[in-house]
């Protein structure tokens, strides 16, 4: 008998006979060094699998293994597990000595090797196939071949078994669920969801309003948090609440349920949750494209919905300020609520956010479809943890936002505004215990008997569905007609029991859904069944709870056919049903058939996984699980049993909080935060200076077109300034105060034939051509430049043109780029990428260097940058004993140009503004400066820079950018700038930059730039300029008319902005108001 049972061990430790074949029982089973063998879901079968061979070994009193083992990764295929195969390898062969009987030797082997088929080799069993789902017991001529001995031990193995299996999954415990460490219990969790789990009604005669808890399955999650974590529950009541109720109701709900209703009125809830969630983010994460129109009316995209739905997900983060505190968690669930995230973060700068997806997310190719998708993943990537059911859903989540312009996507999350959101998998379970609970009481035990002798001598195949389309209703009524005609004589013994719970009845695709499902059940038993016999059993309603697990434990299959499903926990229910034998109606459990499209089918290794768009297979896998052996069943229940135990709604709510705190408890790398350009302190600073300079990027600063920004299209990349901008540029060159400068990556001639004033300064080619205020004359940053190169660059831009659709190349005198702006968001980076490495390794020994720029791959000579063409700029304002700075020798410049204007007084204002990355290199420029500058005077307190609270007096006055003295110079005597100077240097986007300030767009920059343009010292008197010029000597004197200027600029900035006329309506309106 010790032999016997040594064999059992090796068929238990055996994991693909315990796990199944790979996703579908049809399919061979995969070699152990399959890419997939290693997978989660796999791995997690491994340790079910090692953990049921320990219990095993405990029932027979044999020696217990470390229970750290059954814990490990386990990877079965390591050093431990060959040497215990050795081992058995070595014991079965001495007891097939002792025997002294080689056809035992012969049959004990094969019982090692690792996948079914050899094991059903070896017991000499027909290969199970779906076209004969009948054979799966030993021929009676496979019998006759075996000697008495060999009978008598295959009849042990087989009885050994099934005594193991009802033995483990009746009295051996399942493992404790590993509880991860829970956050600080003084932090609370703030649950966000869009429904309270609360059911309410009014009594209409006293008024009153009563409330109860609901079930579901965030609340089975929070009760394994509940005593470890105190939380606030934030929902909609599902409903319209009259005003003069709300407060009433607010209370009522906060000290009884400690919940925190949103109140939304009928037509935005309407909106926001029928027409947006429902009939549009629904559809296409379950990938069911949008209409262009349904029966009676169109059906097209209604940005009043996405309007409804920004509007509600606004008073959720109202309802949320109400209640937070500094440490709280956020936990925001489903797509309700996508917008939640960013707008908690704009708020809350430190808030600990999670969020979690309950449906699937389709892929990015689906999800481009939705009109206002960038605008969602957005609000989604203010959150610190995104949670998904299946790794699959989350690769889709990383590849959509790929799309998204200034998001950096990685395995491990998503980086976005200098935010990274982590990614993370967390498929939610069911709590076992109540579905337990209510197989063993009494009413169930007597329903199940009841329901044993009314379907007595059936097979019972049961589906429990919502009325959805998405469920697969009429695949699942197709394989059933499919299947009884391929098996005709199954006619009479198998019946479908199909519960469809009603949902969402007053919608028409809904009452379609549900009449075609209704014509569906009526043809089958029309054409399959007897007066005495229907072999679909269609129940239109809910069923209450202990009916509900009763046919659970009678149904010998569970059939479960979504086309698309985000988790589906019918199949973890009907696991957990199962655990009972249903004695007499059958012997040991019931099969599980799974849809390969439920996010569950993920998890249970131990289902049957089928494609519902594929009628016949189905059919036949319905055949395949009603003819399995017992011992085939008790495997697979075992092995489900134990995941759906381990894996429970409590143990998913603990692992996401876990992750959560630990998402957020990482370092995280110091970001400086983007600070606005304050106009008020610009315009002032402006207006009390006598010496400007201006130095304007042209190309997504002044032109506020994002692709023409790049330059991707021969259109963008030659459009000319608008008339206003180039306007506006001229007016400024007009005030002799102003020097202004324009940069741009265009050629000369181009940008020079647009800008024809001789006062502005014109940059071409990104500083390789310039041309000095008041000056003809084009001067060349290098000369005697050998241009032979570019017959080594451009084959090189020219392979990847060719194989990128959209990108192109733009020859300069100077540089070669190749502009991919208008290929594919995610292709057309990747290749720029790979392009800069080539260029990079076959140019390493040229004078030449490969610059990444916005949406272009720039090939340019050495030491040609804006940096020192401003150098140059700047020599007109300073002596010629100042020294270069540390960035402009790091330019190694070939030429030194020569001064063509006489030199002018010190600057007093500079202002630069640029949006490329290479704009940082003189962001850094003037930073050295005032470094240099603090440390020959200590700066005063600098001021707030909030519009708002400006205040003019000496609140944009910094330190002079001047180096140290040289040569005996004075520190006057050696900057281009005054000690006095105002230095603004402004990057427009919201990208990471080393500016000091920044705007949005370019229009914000034009705004600005008009109030100047208007001329603000003609909005002055000389007496209140006079008093800006001076450094507050006078305070008491100059502070009138300090408060004067600042209301006249204000005034202005406020007509700019649309302000003005906005608050004299609302002034007006009010007076209105007033007097009706």
């Amino acid at each position: 008998m010790s032999d016997d049972i040594s064999n059992i061990e090796a068929i238990l430790v055996d994991e693909d006979y315990l796990n199944g074949a790979g996703s579908s029982d049809m399919e061979r089973p995969r070699p152990r060094g399959h890419a997939l063998a290693d997978s989660p879901v796999r791995r997690e079968s491994r340790r079910a699998s090692i953990d049921a061979y320990d219990a095993r070994e405990d029932h027979f009193g044999r020696a217990n293994r470390d229970e750290e083992d059954s814990d490990c990764d386990g990877d079965t295929e390591g050093p431990a597990m060959l040497q215990d195969d050795e081992e058995e390898q070595e014991r079965l062969e001495q007891s097939d000595e002792e025997e002294e009987e080689e056809p035992l030797q012969f049959h004990l082997r094969p019982l090692m090797m690792d996948s079914r088929a050899d094991f059903q080799s070896a017991l000499r069993s027909p290969p199970r196939s779906l076209t004969s789902p009948g054979n799966f017991t030993v021929d009676d001529e496979d019998v006759m071949e075996m000697n008495a001995r060999e009978q008598e031990l295959l009849v042990n193995i087989q009885e050994l078994q099934r005594q193991l299996s009802m033995v483990q999954i009746q009295t051996d415990k399942p493992q404790e669920e590993i509880v991860p460490p829970m956050m600080d219990a003084r932090h609370r969790l703030i649950m966000v969801s869009n429904r309270l789990p609360i059911s309410f009604q009014r009594n209409e005669a006293t008024g009153e309003w009563s409330f109860s808890m609901s079930s579901g399955g965030l609340v089975t999650a929070l009760n394994g948090i509940r005593d470890q974590v105190p939380f606030i529950w934030i929902g909609w009541l599902g409903e319209e609440i009259p005003h003069e109720d709300q407060s009433k109701v607010r209370e009522k709900l906060a000290r009884e349920f400690n919940c925190v209703p949103v109140f939304l009125s009928k037509e935005i809830a309407a909106r926001y949750y029928n027409d947006f969630s429902n009939d549009i983010l629904w559809p296409i994460f379950h990938y069911v494209p949008l209409p262009l129109f349904r029966a009676g009316s169109e059906k097209k995209f209604d940005f009043r919905q996405w309007d409804a739905y920004k509007l509600a997900n606004k008073r959720f983060a109202q309802a949320v300020h109400q209640v937070y505190r500094e440490g709280d968690f956020v936990w925001v669930h489903d797509y309700h609520l996508m917008m939640l995230p960013s707008l908690l973060r704009s708020r809350h700068t430190h808030c600990k956010i999670g969020w979690f997806l309950h449906t699937p997310f389709p892929t990015a190719e689906m999800y481009r479809m939705l009109p206002v998708g960038k605008e969602i993943l957005e609000g989604l990537l203010g959150a610190d943890l995104l949670g998904f059911h299946t790794y699959d859903y989350a690769r889709h989540f990383i590849a959509a936002c790929a799309r998204v312009p200034g998001a950096q996507t990685s395995p491990k999350g998503v980086e976005h505004d200098d935010h990274f959101s982590a990614i993370g998998v967390f498929p939610i379970g069911i709590d076992p215990d109540h579905f337990e609970h209510i197989l063993n009481s009494d009413v169930t035990q007597k329903r199940v008997k009841e329901l044993q002798a009314k379907f007595a001598g059936y097979k019972v195949v049961i589906g429990v569905d919502r009325m959805d389309y998405i469920k697969g209703i009429p695949h699942k009524l197709l394989a059933m007609e499919r299947f009884l005609s391929l098996y005709p004589e199954r006619c009479k013994d198998v019946i479908l029991i199909q519960i469809a719970v009603p949902s969402r009845t007053g919608v028409q695709e809904y009452q379609q859904l549900a009449a075609s499902v209704n014509e569906m059940v009526g043809r089958i038993n029309g054409r399959f069944g007897t007066l005495t016999h229907s072999p679909v059993h269609y129940i239109h309603r809910s069923v209450a709870p202990s009916e509900l697990v009763a046919l659970y434990n009678l149904a010998d299959v569970c059939l479960v056919t979504s086309i698309r499903d985000g988790m589906n926990l019918v199949s973890h229910e009907y696991v957990m049903c199962q655990s009972q034998s249903c004695e007499p109606h059958r012997e040991g459990p019931g099969v599980l058939i799974l849809s390969e499209f439920a996010g569950s089918a993920q998890s249970l290794s131990g289902a049957i996984r089928v494609n519902p768009w594929n009628t016949t297979d189905m059919a036949n896998a319905l055949g395949y699980a009603l003819s399995l052996p017992l011992m085939e069943r008790e495997y697979r229940q075992t092995n489900l049993y134990r995941y759906v135990k381990t894996h429970t709604a409590s143990f998913w709510g603990r692992s996401f909080l876990t992750d959560l705190e630990d998402a957020v408890s990482r370092p995280r790398a110091v970001v400086r935060k983007l600070v606005r350009l304050p106009t008020i302190e610009v315009l002032g600073a402006y207006a009390r200076s006598q010496h400007r300079l201006l130095v304007l990027d042209y190309e997504g600063t002044l032109l506020d077109d994002p692709i023409s920004a790049g330059g991707p299209s021969q259109h963008g990349a030659r459009a000319p300034p608008k008339p206003f901008i180039k306007r506006l540029i001229e007016t400024l060159a007009n005030d002799p105060k102003n020097t202004v400068v324009l940069v741009s990556a265009h050629e000369r001639n181009v940008i020079g034939s647009w800008l024809t004033d001789r006062r502005v300064g014109v940059v071409a080619e990104s500083g390789y051509f310039y041309r000095l205020p008041n000056d003809d004359e084009w001067q060349v940053m290098t000369e005697d430049t050998d241009p032979s190169w570019k017959k080594v660059v451009r084959p090189i831009m020219q392979y990847f043109t060719e194989r990128t659709p959209g990108s192109r190349i733009d020859s300069k005198d100077s540089a070669l780029a190749w502009h991919y702006g208008e290929t594919d968001p995610i292709f057309g980076p990747m290749q720029a990428r790979d392009m800069q490495v080539n260029l990079e390794d076959v140019l390493c020994n040229l004078p030449l260097e490969v610059v990444q720029g916005p949406n272009r791959v720039e090939v340019r000579l050495q030491g040609v940058t804006k940096t020192v063409l401003l150098d140059e700029i700047l020599k007109q304002y300073r002596p010629a004993s100042e020294p270069i700075s540390p960035v402009l020798r790091e330019s190694k410049s070939p030429r030194q140009s020569r001064r063509k204007l006489p030199p002018s007084p010190q600057l007093d204002f500079l202002f630069y503004a640029g949006n490329g990355v290479e704009d940082d290199e003189l962001f850094l420029y003037f930073k050295e400066h005032m470094e240099l500058a603090r440390k020959e005077e200590v700066p005063q307190q600098p001021p707030s820079t909030s519009d708002s609270s400006a205040i003019y007096a000496d609140s944009c006055v910094l330190p002079a950018p001047v180096p140290p003295p040289t040569n005996g110079a004075s520190a006057e005597s050696t900057s281009a700038l005054s000690k006095r100077a105002n230095v603004f240097t402004c990057h427009i986007g919201a990208s990471k930059t080393e500016a000091m300030f920044h705007l949005e767009r370019p229009s914000d920059l034009a705004r600005m730039l008009r109030v100047a343009m208007i001329g603000l010292s003609q909005a002055m008197t000389d007496q209140e300029m006079s008093t800006l010029t001076e450094d507050g000597e006078d305070k008491k004197s100059n502070g009138k008319a300090k408060k004067q200027q600042q209301s006249t600029v204000r005034t202005l900035v406020d007509m700019l902005n649309g302000r003005y006329l906005y608050n004299a309506w609302k002034i007006s309106r009010g007076a209105q108001i007033k007097a009706e």
